[in-house]
C-alpha cells in the first residue's frame, strides 16, 4: 500500500526513478520497516501508515525533490507519541496511583522495583493520607490481587518494562522462550521460582509525563497530585 501510494509514473522536474528508488530505500530501512509492521500486527490501519509520510511530503519541494528518511522518522515519532498519549490517557486511577508510587520509589532512589515494593509504597501513602482523599474525592486501598492486575495492565501497555535477567537469563531464554515479550515472567531463568510480584521492573515515563498526565486528568484528587510532586 505505502510503495503504491508513494511512486510515481512521470511527473515533470522530478526524476522519476531516483523517486521510486528512494521510496524503495526508505521503506527497507529497519525502523521504517519495523514500525510497518507493527501497524500491521495492531490492525492493518492504512490511514496511520500513510500519515507517517506526510512530513517527507511536506517537505518536498524543487530543491530537493526526493524524500527524506529523517523525514519519515520523524512521522514515524509523532505517531508514536500520538499513541503513547491516547495509552496513558486511558489508564485508570488505580494505575495512575501505582505509576505515581513508582515514581516515589524512585526519587527515593530505587532506580528498579518490584509489585511488592510499588503496593507497599502505594499503600502506605494510601493508609496515611486515607481521611484527605475521601474528602477530595473518594478513594479506597485496593487489595492487592486488584492492584496487582492493574499493574499488569501497565506492563502489557508498556508503560512498565520487566528488567530482563542478565545473560544467564537470555541464554535459558535461547530456545525461544521470552525473547519479545513484555510481561512479567519475562526473562525469568529457568527453574527458578521467583514469582511475578517480585519481578523486577522500571516505569518508562519520565517525571515531566506523569506531571502532564496528572494536568490532564479531572478525577485525580488533590492529595494525590501533590504525592506526585
Amino acid at each position: 500500500i505505502a510503495r503504491t501510494a508513494l511512486c510515481i509514473d512521470a511527473v515533470p522536474a522530478v526524476p522519476t526513478g531516483q523517486f521510486n528508488d528512494r521510496v524503495d530505500q526508505i521503506l527497507a530501512a529497519e525502523p521504517v520497516a519495523r514500525h510497518i509492521e507493527a501497524i500491521y500486527d495492531l490492525g492493518k490501519d492504512a490511514r496511520q501508515l500513510l500519515r507517517m509520510f506526510v512530513p517527507a511530503a511536506a517537505a518536498l519541494s524543487r530543491d530537493k525533490p526526493l524524500l527524506q528518511l529523517a523525514r519519515v522518522q520523524a512521522g514515524i515519532a509523532r505517531d508514536a507519541a500520538s499513541a503513547k498519549a491516547q495509552t496513558l490517557a486511558s489508564v485508570s486511577l488505580l494505575e495512575l496511583c501505582l505509576i505515581v508510587a513508582m515514581q516515589s520509589l524512585v526519587r527515593a532512589g530505587s532506580g528498579k522495583y518490584n509489585f511488592e515494593m510499588v503496593y507497599n509504597e502505594y499503600k502506605t501513602f494510601m493508609s496515611r493520607h486515607m481521611v484527605a482523599v475521601a474528602a477530595g474525592g473518594a478513594m479506597k486501598i485496593y487489595k492487592k490481587p486488584v492492584a496487582l492486575k492493574a499493574f499488569e495492565t501497565l506492563v502489557e501497555l508498556e508503560i512498565v518494562r520487566p528488567i530482563l535477567a542478565s545473560a544467564t537469563a537470555e541464554g535459558a531464554a535461547g530456545g525461544g522462550g521470552t525473547h519479545g515479550r513484555n510481561d512479567l515472567l519475562a526473562g525469568t531463568p529457568a527453574g527458578t521460582r521467583v514469582s511475578k510480584e517480585y519481578r523486577m521492573a522500571q516505569l518508562m515515563l519520565e517525571p515531566g509525563q506523569v506531571t502532564d498526565l496528572l494536568a490532564e486528568r479531572v478525577d485525580v484528587p488533590v492529595v494525590i497530585r501533590r504525592w506526585a510532586q
